[in-house]
């Protein structure tokens, strides 16, 4: 049995299908379940094999002999499940590569030096033997692509480029896989993009950029949420910025926050202290409150992280 993440993103979900897919070709019974909807961009990982809605959870788990969590160890992260992991914990197991998380399960991998959850996978089947086909191999690809930014970030070491070496000879085509997941955007997706652009605030010397989306943007362009994806990345193509934040507002009014780092300042730190988390590099939060109150203790937070980066260095 596999699960996945609330909002689940590319290695959280090209790890859960070459998970199973592996697992199915190794002669395991699985059951794979997908906590959210499935962003467009991803939705061809699932052409070929279905999941099970959150819903199910409880009762798969009753008659599973093990249970993965991949890609968090965040009961956040797993509210849906929540209670039924804490009930079935002594059969719980977690591959993870986030640097925060909770006592999910009794047998946790957290690996903070791979680059994504789909690196430690192929080393996982690896080691258990499992066949790989070009379906999973492909989902994993997507898994390692997703999180190191197409092999942009600093993440993407020697271990993640073997990894992606290994997967091209079992036969992704990475020029396929990149007009999947990079140039098959809806135009609504490219108005969004303008639109948060348009919002770009500098502070901090410039060294902070901020954008911001709100629910009259997404009814004017016609975008939907899950459509966010990669944006907060964007401010960083200027060249002092060492912070990117993309604020969200939600249906609800409340904030959703990502945070990207260039090079220095730690933003996993600056989510904790809004009750989040994730990497140096890239990491998030939800608040309570709305955009207008996140965002100056986010400047504040942002600007003192840049300070104490500066005088570290």
């Amino acid at each position: 049995m596999l699960t996945t993440h609330v909002r689940p993103d590319g290695d959280a979900l090209g790890s859960a299908v070459a998970l199973y897919v592996s697992a199915g070709l190794a002669g395991k019974d699985c059951q794979m379940v997908i906590l959210d909807a499935i962003p467009r961009r991803y939705a061809f990982l699932l052409e070929r094999h279905s999941a099970s809605p959150a819903e199910r959870f409880a009762e798969l788990a009753e008659g599973a002999d093990l249970i993965v969590v991949l890609d968090t160890c965040a009961f956040a992260q797993l509210a849906p499940v929540a209670q039924a992991l804490k009930q079935h914990r002594r059969k719980v197991a977690v591959i993870d590569h986030h640097a925060t998380g909770d006592d999910v399960g009794s047998l946790v991998w957290r690996d903070e030096s791979a680059a994504a959850v789909g690196v430690m996978l192929l080393e996982l089947l690896g080691e258990l033997g499992w066949p790989l086909d070009v379906v999973a191999a492909e989902a994993m690809m997507t898994a390692i692509c997703a999180d190191t930014g197409w092999f942009r970030y600093a993440n993407a070491d020697a271990r993640a480029l073997n990894a992606a070496s290994m997967l091209a000879t079992a036969g992704v085509r990475l020029d396929e896989l990149h007009d999947r997941l990079y140039e098959s955007d809806r135009p609504q997706r490219v108005r969004l993009f303008a639109a948060a652009l348009g919002s770009l605030e500098l502070h901090a010397d410039d060294r902070l950029a901020l954008v911001t989306l709100t629910q009259e943007d997404f009814a004017r362009t016609g975008a939907a949420a899950e459509e966010t994806e990669d944006l907060a990345n964007q401010p960083l193509r200027i060249a002092s910025v060492e912070i990117a934040a993309l604020l969200v507002e939600q249906p609800d009014g409340r904030a959703r926050v990502s945070l990207r780092s260039r090079s220095v300042a730690d933003v996993a730190k600056i989510a904790a202290g809004f009750g989040g988390g994730g990497h140096a590099r890239a990491a998030g939060f939800r608040s309570d409150d709305g955009i207008a109150a996140v965002k100056q203790r986010l400047i504040a937070a942002c600007r003192e992280a840049i300070q104490q980066a500066r005088l570290d260095g």
